[in-house]
């Protein structure tokens, strides 16, 4: 009978090779953001994920195995990806209404780790609601490697710190490589002499980086005094603005859109030498319809006449455009004409295609669009990342390394575009950090988040969205209270801007009039003898500057 018994036991083993190592219940996990609880298992909805923390003994490739069904929306499936530590590792269309399960392999290191799985493509389309059930999570190790455990929170939180400051201080040194350089200042009269042993101030005058903010309350409060207040604090920290062009606000009226609202902010940014970014002029969103098509996108003919008529009129002040935004979302608009309609308007416009959802876990959709357009030749020439879904995510910096990284490979530069860490008490998800987005964390984390992306060699421009929170469209989302009161996000990023990352030296010229310094690069104002000239440094530019007195 013992023998028997034995030999049973070995034939369920042959048979059945299913016992998991770890198995993660979906319904238990302890990370769970955006969802609801059903019976055994977890609906995930509005780009949640689901998971938890794990520790592996030795570094090696995994098998995790998800178990998910899923619900269509206009015959599109829910698409899911399997995270290690906020990165994607890999993803899949979950396309059965029955639970089913997918296979990934993943390479995982050494330690604590955090494993979930995100919902990538929630939708309500047409009545028809897409939706990611998600029932558990199984891990199992390589043969001959220990079984993976569940790990305590502090042990990941612990290591995670520890990389976030490494991430940051490894930053600060690569914006020392990456946006500073040796110049020489030639000083010459205004004969061209060169002015030999004269005490010299040389000064960054304006970042080359774009530091911007969108200028939507511009002139738009009660009093004057909030609105120069408004401008005073603009101009202070900001060298970049985005104008408004939502076409439903914009013209109401057909044939008469706002353009005097328009010519009075590119006035005043021109004055202050504040470059521009006009946002957008098509948009599948019911911002972009106007009042008058009955809630419908107009017809590519009238799409045509607004983005030639805007983009030409404006050539020569607004430099920069996001013609369609968010186009990976909001499909009703294809970028393919409007780029060529909006380059054959101002062939010197700089053109950028901009979308969301991408600092959370990359955004594949997005990524293949523009691969998809590169190919197809759709000129544009930036991208645009925004970093503000989902809206209370704290993105581990580590990632947002990852995924500059990842889109840099395009050969486009990046811009994030719209970015808006609040202060209103959200509780803080997708981090290491626990508690609320307060004053304090909200400053902390901008602050590391500039660094960040000034370091990177493929940035050109990080933009806030909506400079107060009298009006951001986020609860305490402004850099300013309602009051329109510094918070500590603004005076953070003040001194950052123009005191940390600022140049300014005094010294003496040589016998050829020259002078040698190490600077950021932008606008410099060099002055001697009580005259002044200006110089700019460029990045894509010569490191040899000739300054005239005047």
């Amino acid at each position: 009978m013992k023998l028997r018994g034995v030999r049973f036991l070995a034939l369920v083993l042959l048979v059945c090779p299913c016992a998991w190592a770890l198995t993660i219940q979906a319904e238990k996990a302890r990370i769970a953001t955006a969802g609801k609880r059903i019976q055994g298992g977890w609906n995930l909805f509005t780009n949640g994920r689901v998971g938890d923390f794990v520790r592996v003994a030795k570094a090696g490739n995994y098998t995790v195995v998800v178990r998910a069904h899923g619900s269509p929306a206009r015959g599109v499936w829910p698409n899911m990806t399997v995270l290690l530590d906020g990165g994607s590792r890999g993803g899949a269309d979950v396309a059965t209404k029955e639970p089913t399960d997918y296979t990934f392999r993943i390479e995982i290191p050494a330690g604590a780790h955090a494993i979930a799985v995100a919902f990538t493509n929630d939708a309500l389309v047409g009545g028809e609601d897409r939706n990611l059930y998600l029932h558990r999570i199984d891990i199992r190790a390589p043969e001959g490697t220990p079984d993976p455990a569940l790990a305590d929170r502090k042990e990941l939180t612990v290591a995670a710190q520890k990389q976030e400051e490494s991430v940051v201080e490894r930053a600060r040194a690569d914006i020392e490589k990456h946006r500073k350089a040796d110049a020489v200042v030639r000083v010459v009269d205004a004969e061209g002499t060169p002015v030999a042993n004269a005490a010299v101030a040389i000064e960054l005058a304006r970042h080359e980086f774009l530091f911007g903010c969108n200028i939507y309350r511009f002139g738009r409060y009660k009093t004057a005094e909030r609105n120069e207040a408004y401008k005073r604090r603009f101009r202070e920290l900001f060298n970049a603005a985005t104008l408004p062009f939502y076409w439903r606000g914009y013209e109401r009226e057909r044939g008469k859109p706002n353009y005097g609202n328009t010519d009075t902010m590119i006035a005043w940014c021109q004055e202050h030498g504040i470059r521009m970014k006009g946002h957008p002029l098509l948009w599948g969103h019911q911002a972009g319809r106007p009042t008058w098509t009955d809630d419908k996108q107009p017809s590519p003919e009238i799409q045509k006449q607004r983005v030639t008529e805007i983009v030409r009129r404006f050539s020569g002040k607004i430099e920069f455009w996001e013609v369609v935004n968010e186009p990976s979302h909001c499909r009703e608009v294809a970028i393919d004409q409007p780029y060529r309609w909006a380059r054959a308007a101002d062939p010197e416009a700089y053109l950028i295609v901009n979308d969301y959802y991408v600092m959370a876990n990359g955004y594949p959709p997005f990524f293949k669009l523009l691969e998809k357009a590169i190919k197809d030749g759709v000129p544009f020439d930036g991208i645009g990342i925004q970093a503000h879904e989902p809206r209370t995510m704290r993105f581990p910096l580590e990632k947002v390394q990852q995924t500059l990284d990842r889109y840099a490979t395009l050969g486009r530069e990046l811009h994030i575009t719209e970015f808006t860490p609040c202060s209103a008490g959200q509780p803080i998800t997708g981090s290491h950090i626990q508690g609320k987005w307060d004053e304090a964390a909200q400053a902390d984390y901008a602050t590391k988040f500039y660094t960040v992306c000034f370091a990177h060699p493929a940035v050109r421009a990080v933009t806030w969205w909506d400079l107060c929170d009298d009006g951001s469209w986020l609860k305490g989302g402004g850099m300013l209270r309602a009051d329109l009161t510094p918070k500590p996000v603004y005076t953070e990023l003040r001194k950052l801007i123009h005191e940390t990352w600022h140049t300014r030296l005094e010294a003496r010229t040589d016998a050829k009039g020259e002078v040698r310094f190490r600077g950021f690069f932008g606008a410099y104002i060099v002055e001697a003898d009580g005259r002044k000239a200006s110089v700019s440094l460029s990045k894509a530019g010569g490191r040899e500057l000739i300054a005239a007195l005047r």
